[in-house]
């Protein structure tokens, strides 16, 4: 009796045991499942890592400078760099941008790619010393090649164009700038092989329309010529982007609904003295946010070569 009272209370003791450690079992098997699931659908996924860090070289003219939007730079004044610039608001856009190299100038034509400007080093020199070098490079360049600020003032002065004609100043973009663009695309392309080569479009400036144009001195037909230059200009740098193998960034209709001479213009007024003069037909601070934004859509919606 003794023994088979106690193997019956051995039986029970343990079946209670098991029954004890069933819940922990379970318990562990639900940790773990729940751990490897995790793991295979978020920790280890790299498509939702934080993206790698990334530095930005901006070179050109006063539309990548910032001009339009002071206070600007005291260490180098004359190129007017300023803190709203576009390229700068990037990185508020995306934390993982920095600019490493801002050597961007307002007044700047291609030769100041290859030739010392304002005291300062060739752009391209600039960006070849960058140790280590950047992974992106933006550039607007060309408006100034093809005389367009002064157009846009003599615009407020007297007349677009002296004879009414654009002729001179498609010729320009139409026969020199070309070749011109190209080659210098491809030399910046070649002072950085490994990084990404971004050619940034102008935005257009004037309203689509005369019935959204508020400012008088500036009639029909010549804010249909003005347009049409602007629009003539983005086509040629597009074609020598494609031409030299870089990306072409279009910015033509970020500042759309608030050009100059509409009644919310994103786009400084046009002066005849300085400082109103240098800050002439260039986007404000808004303006600089929506050139940023457009820049910031295409980075985020392509994919590097």
């Amino acid at each position: 009796m003794r023994d088979r009272y106690s193997a019956t209370l051995r039986g029970r003791r343990s079946g209670r045991r098991e029954f004890a450690y069933r819940p922990v079992h379970i318990v562990l098997a639900a940790v773990i499942l729940a751990v490897t699931v995790t793991a295979s659908s978020g920790w280890r996924d790299p498509a939702i890592a934080a993206p790698p860090h990334r530095t930005l070289a901006v070179l050109g003219d006063s539309y990548s400078s910032g001009e339009g939007s002071p206070p600007f730079d005291t260490l180098d004044p004359r190129c007017r760099r300023s803190s709203h610039a576009w390229a700068r608001q990037l990185s508020t856009l995306d934390s993982s941008l920095s600019v490493s190299l801002f050597a961007a100038c307002a007044g700047a034509t291609t030769d100041a790619l290859n030739m010392s400007f304002k005291g300062e080093k060739p752009q391209l020199t600039q960006l070849r010393q960058m140790k280590p070098a950047p992974d992106i490079v933006t550039i607007t360049i060309g408006g100034n090649d093809a005389g367009f600020s002064n157009v846009i003032v003599s615009c407020f002065a007297w007349k677009c164009f002296w004879d009414g004609k654009d002729k001179r100043e498609r010729d320009v973009v139409n026969k020199e700038l070309p070749d011109l663009l190209t080659s210098n695309y491809e030399a910046v392309k070649a002072a950085v092989p490994h990084a990404r080569v971004l050619v940034v479009g102008y935005p257009t400036i004037f309203p689509s329309s005369q019935s959204k144009n508020t400012c008088t001195w500036l009639n029909s037909t010549e804010r249909r010529q003005v347009s049409s230059l602007n629009s003539l200009l983005d086509r040629v740098i597009r074609r020598a982007a494609d031409k030299a193998d870089v990306e072409y960034v279009p910015t033509d209709r970020a500042l759309r609904g608030h050009e100059m001479c509409t009644r919310d213009p994103w786009v400084a007024p046009v002066g005849l003295f300085s400082p109103a003069r240098d800050l002439s037909a260039h986007p404000t601070a808004l303006g600089q946010a929506a050139i940023a934004k457009a820049v910031d859509t295409y980075l985020t919606t392509h994919d590097a070569r």
